[in-house]
């Protein structure tokens, strides 16, 4: 739906507005920053995760400034936003803001996947077949890929060739594959991704 309403204000037809609190869209990065400000302060755990990520990549008028991400990712991640969990796994794994630790890469990897973040449970699966533990790698790319993640099926289908996973078990995980990409279908998200695309 925010893809649509995104469309349609692009299109002229609808007022720009924010897609987190609905008032108009500011016109300027300060006009962002001020917005952000204010949901920041009432500690909004996605709009700090957002401002870590416009210090990452230097945008809405910011600096490049890992350290001073990694930071917001880090409050945000005690307030529960599992993408600011796996942020700070990919700071730690790439020493960016933060010194290397592959200990708590692993720990904020988990967390992501425990809250929900199907990247980051890939992320764990390639941990675990780095560390040869191809049976608990598969465990987690099969939980990633019956959630409609087409990397994780990817390696699940390395793990049956390999003889890492059964024929039913890639059989169930396609299955669920094809119905949860078949639940996540719609005229909305087609757009979204035409949208995004253009």
């Amino acid at each position: 739906m925010r893809h649509e309403s995104e469309i349609e204000m692009k299109k002229g037809n609808m007022k720009r507005l924010c897609p987190y609190c609905r008032v108009p869209y500011p016109r300027s990065d300060e006009g962002l920053m001020m917005q952000m400000t204010n949901r920041i302060g009432k500690n909004d755990p996605e709009a700090i995760h957002e401002l870590g990520s416009a210090y990452y990549r230097g945008r809405a008028g910011l600096p490049r400034d890992y350290t001073k991400a990694t930071e917001l990712w880090k409050r945000a991640a005690e307030l529960g936003c599992a993408r600011a969990h796996n942020a700070l796994s990919g700071a730690y794994q790439h020493s960016q803001g933060v010194e290397k630790d592959m200990e708590k890469a692993m720990h904020h990897c988990t967390l992501a996947a425990i809250g929900g973040h199907e990247y980051a449970r890939h992320t764990l699966g390639l941990f675990e077949a780095l560390d040869g533990n191809m049976s608990i790698a598969m465990k987690h790319f099969i939980i990633a890929a019956m959630s409609g993640l087409e990397e994780a099926l990817k390696e699940v289908g390395e793990g049956y060739r390999a003889g890492h996973v059964t024929k039913d078990e890639y059989a169930n995980t396609l299955r669920s594959h094809q119905d949860s990409c078949e639940e996540m279908k719609s005229e909305s998200r087609a757009r979204a991704i035409e949208y995004s695309e253009s």
